[in-house]
């Protein structure tokens, strides 16, 4: 196969030039070699916007009965906030637990139910797991909004 040189850009020709019954090609191969050229591109672009498509299509899920919604999300925080109830009030892992469960009713609040139904989540985990224990004599010292930590 011979080469042309097109634009800067070598384009390999698909048609033998050395061959005497092809020689009526050789004022139509710069052309040739141009379209060829300018082919590719476009089924290179073709081709990755049609595997973007794929990806992006594939990725969507469509609105169904397994979107979260308020109610769940309610019944949810509902739920995790009685089983923290069953822990004694002064238990770090639920009041851990009940900063998850209020972080989930603002995600509510801000109309993103699955990161609510995430906060539920983390809060029941820190319930279940008893993650977080104070050794006896120790406190959690909770400071409200308007109060400076002591130096």
């Amino acid at each position: 196969m011979s080469r042309i040189l097109n634009g800067g850009h070598r384009v390999r020709c698909p048609v033998k030039t050395t061959n005497a019954k092809h020689r009526f090609l050789q004022p139509v191969l710069p052309l040739l070699g141009d379209i060829l050229s300018r082919i590719d591109r476009l089924g290179f672009c073709l081709l990755v916007t049609g595997v973007c498509s794929l990806v992006l299509i594939g990725g969507a899920r469509p609105a169904s009965a397994e979107e979260p919604t308020r109610e769940a999300c309610e019944a949810a925080v509902a739920e995790a906030r009685g089983l923290a109830a069953t822990f004694p009030a002064d238990d770090i892992s639920r009041y851990f637990a009940e900063r998850h469960l209020h972080q989930a009713l603002v995600e509510a609040g801000n109309g993103e139910f699955d990161d609510c139904l995430e906060a539920v989540e983390r809060a029941t985990v820190e319930l279940r797991e008893h993650r977080h224990a104070l050794k006896p004599g120790e406190r959690l010292n909770v400071l409200q909004a308007n109060e400076l930590p002591p130096r």
